[in-house]
């Protein structure tokens, strides 16, 4: 499976934190939540990542981490 240059780039900041809000990734990456919001989802839907909620003290805080299937996944060019 081949990413875009711009999912990739998201993939690989997740990979290399563990887990990470979309405020994280977007401030890392010098990009605007909206957009690396759409590359989550693009990595979402092809199954891997995830967003999940943490509690965090009173509020809820939710993350970006790679699935069991992400975590195994090597981008290809096909």
């Amino acid at each position: 499976m081949k990413l875009t240059a711009l999912s990739n780039e998201v993939f690989e900041k997740v990979k290399e934190s563990g887990k990470i809000t979309i405020d994280q990734l977007s401030e890392a990456l010098g990009r605007k939540p909206r957009s690396v919001n759409a590359n989550v989802t693009d990595l979402d839907k092809k199954g891997l990542a995830a967003r999940v909620k943490e509690k965090e003290g009173d509020k809820e805080v939710t993350y970006v981490i790679l699935t069991d299937e992400g975590m195994g996944f090597v981008p290809s060019e096909d």
